[in-house]
Parts: structure tokens; sequence; C-alpha cells
């Protein structure tokens, strides 16, 4: 007799659950492994040197607060010092620990969304969550407090949302905990906060659980953030590290209730006002658009959630005799995901800079936001008696999510910041992964990594230098500590005269103190973009005061009083009094430089200075 070779459905059932999740796993992880390799492969002249080298200082022995301020808010400065203690002065550490953290996240999240819309929802949730939070365009090179507080944020959704879905009461405690982390990363963090905050006390005002449960929710999250931060609070008063505490930027707002963070704080708020003064409000509105825009698939997915959402809650109000019908169990937790993705949105706009990693958030928030779409649909053509005009709409609809993720992985041909159009295509998975592959094959070197070698082979690991500007890759690439606690700077363009006058004056008694060895001048671009740079050892054009080529300043009193009332006057006609009276403040700082250093090298803008015998 021959034997029957089907395999009984419930045997098929398995096999095709096993193989849809590998296939999501490989569809997920791809996007996710391109984007630690781009991470991992190319170092960030910027943030993440900037927080690597305030966690080795510190590690080195160096009091936060005197001989360190830290650009980098507390949680990202702890993980920091987390990877650079296991795997030493470099990147490696906290990059490693930053993809362990978003692994977790989204794994967490495709479990949460799988329990709550069912496994086609999560799918697409979780795929363009890790594409767009990879993504070349707004991930920037990694280890930056955005990814980590992206980690936190969906983490403490997803496990809020399990139990509410009929999980243990030890969810809503790791919820709390982990969503308090979230805002010590940036503060905008508060946005997962605030959306769990009114999902949970509004659950029995819709009669989706009662009092009693809300009650003992409330209580669980409170004492998972409490238990959190407990031993924060302990290092920082106990030790009397001079660092804000935890969530000062809440309290400072409570004005006379709970004192004010240590003065020696980064203070959020004096950045945001600063900023605002010199880049208007105008100058802004466009650049978010424009980024709102090439992140248009995760946004149009969060709208069309709600707008779902909102026309199934007034035909429910409409036919309350069918209401059961129309409404189903995943509708509550629409609420939750749509406030925390709207703030998203809507913090971006809190800072003028608008830099590209604050676009982050919200494609993580809008692609479990739009899980929400993607369920409805799928019960629309399970349900439908004529299924033809879904599976229509299913394929139209995938065709425009190919569409609005083109420019994702192939480039754009604009810059969403400037709107400047490219010479070529940029930003993409594609470029990305030339770019680096180049830099592999020809063992290329950015000049801000020349400099640093150059640095590095020039001085010993107790000597001191200076890098003025924000590309504090230097320090990584030379190895070598600053002598002043400020080690870098990026607000000389936003700070008020009397700000940068006290920053000038701070680091020339920190150089009194030990004089760097070598100083090097990044010439780096500041916000606004539209300045000019504030150069140590000016680089005077062609054709001002008489000079036949481009070169540096001569060191002669009488030329270089000349260039500075000329140059000076020129500055104030273009940018306003203030402007003007910056660049007068940071003559003390060319003098400086001029009667102590010399310029011994340079490699492309960064211009080297070595102290004089």
């Amino acid at each position: 007799m021959k034997k029957n070779s089907k395999i009984p459905n419930s045997e098929f059932s398995i096999l095709s659950s096993k193989f849809s999740i590998i296939l999501i796993a490989i569809l997920a992880g791809i996007p996710f492994m391109l984007g630690r390799y781009f991470e991992f492969n190319f170092p960030d002249p910027y943030d993440s040197a900037a927080n690597v080298y305030s966690a080795q200082h510190i590690l080195n022995g160096a009091k936060i607060g005197v001989d360190e301020n830290p650009s980098a808010a507390l949680g990202t400065l702890l993980v920091n010092m987390l990877g650079v203690r296991l795997f030493g002065f470099s990147e490696f550490g906290p990059k490693l620990i930053q993809t362990i953290m978003l692994a977790g996240a989204f794994i967490l999240m495709f479990v949460a969304m799988r329990k709550i819309f069912g496994k086609l929802p999560a799918a697409v949730g979780v795929i363009i969550a890790v594409i767009y939070t990879s993504s070349p365009l707004i991930a920037k090179f990694g280890n930056v407090k955005e990814q980590y507080m992206i980690a936190c944020m969906v983490m403490a959704v997803s496990l809020l949302l399990m139990r509410q879905s009929g999980g243990k009461w030890w969810l809503d405690f790791l919820a709390g905990a982990i969503a308090a982390w979230a805002p010590l990363f940036k503060e905008t963090g508060a946005s997962v906060i605030g959306a769990m905050g009114l999902f949970v006390i509004v659950q029995p005002i819709f009669k989706h659980r009662t009092w009693k449960q809300t009650g003992v929710d409330i209580m669980l999250l409170l004492a998972g953030a409490a238990v959190s931060m407990a031993p924060l609070y302990i290092w920082i008063i106990g030790w009397n590290i001079q660092i804000a505490l935890p969530f000062y930027f809440v309290w400072d707002a409570i004005a006379g209730l709970i004192p004010k963070a240590p003065a020696a704080a980064p203070q959020a708020g004096n950045y945001i006002s600063s900023m605002r003064n010199v880049m208007p409000f105008s100058g802004q509105w466009p650049k978010v658009l424009r980024y709102y825009l090439a992140l248009c698939l995760p946004v149009s997915l969060a709208i069309g959630a709600i707008i779902v959402g909102i026309g199934k809650m007034i035909l429910s109000l409409r036919h309350k005799s069918q209401s059961s019908s129309a409404k189903t169990d995943y509708d509550r937790f629409l609420l939750l995901l749509a406030v925390w993705w709207a703030l998203d949105m809507a913090f971006v706009w809190i800072s003028p800079a608008s830099y590209e990693q604050y676009y982050l958030p919200l494609t993580a928030s809008g692609a479990m936001t739009g899980g929400y779409l993607i369920a409805v649909y799928r019960d629309k053509i399970a349900k439908a008696v004529f299924k033809t005009k879904w599976v229509i709409t299913g394929i139209v609809s995938f065709v425009l999510m190919v569409v609005m993720s083109w420019y994702i992985f192939f480039g754009l041909p604009r810059s969403p910041y400037s709107g400047v159009k490219y010479p070529q295509k940029r930003n993409g998975y594609i470029q990305r992964w030339d770019e680096i592959s180049q830099r592999r094959n020809l063992g290329t070197r950015m000049y801000w990594e020349q400099a640093g070698e150059y640095v590095r082979s020039r001085t010993k690991p107790s000597d001191k230098i200076y890098v003025w500007g924000w590309v504090p890759g230097v320090y990584l690439s030379a190895q070598r500590f600053s002598s002043s606690p400020f080690a870098f700077e990026s607000e000389m363009h936003a700070r008020s005269p009397q700000q940068l006058e006290q920053v000038v004056d701070g680091l020339l008694i920190a150089f009194d103190r030990e004089m760097p060895k070598y100083i090097v001048d990044s010439r780096k671009q500041h916000l606004p973009l539209d300045r000019f740079k504030f150069e140590l050892w000016p680089f005077v054009p062609q054709g001002f005061m008489g000079f036949q080529k481009g070169q540096f300043l001569p060191n002669d009193p009488q030329i270089t009083a000349e260039f500075e009332k000329q140059w000076g006057q020129m500055t104030r006609e273009r940018f306003g009094d203030d402007e003007a009276r910056r660049f007068e403040v940071m003559g003390k700082f060319r003098k400086f430089i001029r009667e102590h250093y010399e310029i011994e090298q340079i490699f492309g803008d960064e211009v080297v200075f070595k102290l004089r015998s």
C-alpha cells in the first residue's frame, strides 16, 4: 500500500508559521544589519565622538562638572562609560550596546504588535521601523542619543501593550522602569511617558479596565520608575556629582517647588532659546516639512491609522446597536500609539537646529501606529464577500509603500535640510555602502582623522591638546585629552557676546594652567550656516585688504589691527552688532594663538597649531 505523503494540516500550519517568522526576521534583519555595518565602519566626528571622549575622560579620573563638562545627557553618558570601560577608548563599545538595545526593542515590538494586531501588522510595522531607524538619511553614524531613547520608548510601549492585553503585573513594572530612562537620553523621550500616562488614566473611563485595575497599573508603573531612578539619585547626591538630576527639565518648569539643577549642568532651554535668536521660525518650517516628506511612509501610515480609527469611532457612535460588531479588541490601543507618535512629530519643532537625527523617533512610533491600519485592512479583506477590490487596494498600497521608501534605499536628489540639489543622489543605503567600500578598499581617512593621527604621533599620552569647534573626533583619533573641561564648542554664533566671552576667558584660564601642546582649529561651519567662521588664525580671501591671493593673515601687528577693524565692520554690516561683538570677543583667542603657537600642518579644513618652544 502506498503511504500518504501529505502533511497533516496542523503540521503544515506549524511549518508555515515558522517559515513566516524566518521570512520576517530576514526582511527586518537585512536593513538592521546594514545600518549597524554602516555605523561600525564609519567613525562619527561629532556626537558619538563627544560622548566617547567624555566617558573616557571621566573613567580616567576627571571629575564631572570640574575637570569634564560632558555635552551628553545622563543616560547617554552612562551607556558610553559602560561601553568604553568594556571595550576601550573607541566608539565600538557604545555602538555595540546600542545595537543590543535596539535589537531587543524591535523583537519586543514584534511580539507586542503580534499579540494585539496579528502577525501581518507586526511584520509590516517592525520592518518599516527597522528600515527607517537604520537609514543613513537620519541615523547619522550611531551612538546618538535618539537611538538609545527609541530603544527605551519602544520597549516601554511594547511591555505596556502586553500588560493591557492580559499580561502579568510585572510587565507594568518593567514598562515604568524603562520608560523613565527615555528622557535621560534626550528630554523629548517624555513623549512616551505622556502617552502611556494618558492611556492608562482613561482606560476606566472607556470601561476597558476597572478603577482598581488602573490604580494598580499606575502604582506599578511608578514603582518601576522609582526603582530604576534610585541608583542614579544615590550616585549623584551621595557622591556629589556635578550633573543635573534626572528629570531636571521637568523640575525647572515648576518654579519654587523643587530646587534648580546644578549650575554646571547643561541647560536645554538656554540652548534652544539662544538658537531661536539666530535661527527664526521662518527658516525652520521648510526643513521640517521636507523631512516629513522624506519620511512620508511611516508618517502616512500613522495618519491613515488615526483617520481610520476616528472613522470607526464615529460609525460606532452613530450606530450604537451595531457597535459590538464594529469594534475590535485592538481599537483601544490606538490612543496610546497615536498620542505617542503625535508628540514625537511635535517635538521636532522644539529646536530650530532640526538636525536629521531629531526625526528618528517619529519613524518608530509612526510604524507602530501604522500597525493599526494594517490590522483593519486585514480584517476587512478576511470578512469581505467580494475580495477583489480589497486585493487591488492591497496591491496598490504595497506599490505606494515601495515608492515612498524608494529614496531611503537609493538616495535623495535634494538635501532635506537645506533644500539644495545634490550633484548626485546622497544619503541612501546604496550611497553609504559605496562610501564605506571606498573607504575600506582605498584606506582613505577623513581630514579630521588625519589631523588627530598627526597629533598622536607627535605627543605623549600625558600631553594635552585642544580642538576648537564641534569636531570631537580629533580627540579620539589623537587619543589625547583637552586642557580645558570644555573640550568642544558648537554654539559660538548662538551664544550672546557676553556668554561667548565667558567661554573664551574660561579656555584661556585653563590654558594658562596647562598649555596644550597642539591646538586644532576645525574651521567647521556652525549654525547658522550663513555666518563667517570664527577661525583661530584667519584665512584672508583674495582681494580683501588688497591681498593678491588667499592666504593666512601675516603675524604682523599693523596688518592684524587693520584686518580686525575691516573684518569686524563687514561682519556688522552683514549680520548685525551682536555678531560683530562676537568677532571682537574671539579676538582674545586669536591673539593668544598668534603669541604662543605657529601653524605646523593643514589637513583640508583642519589647521594644526604647535606650541612654540
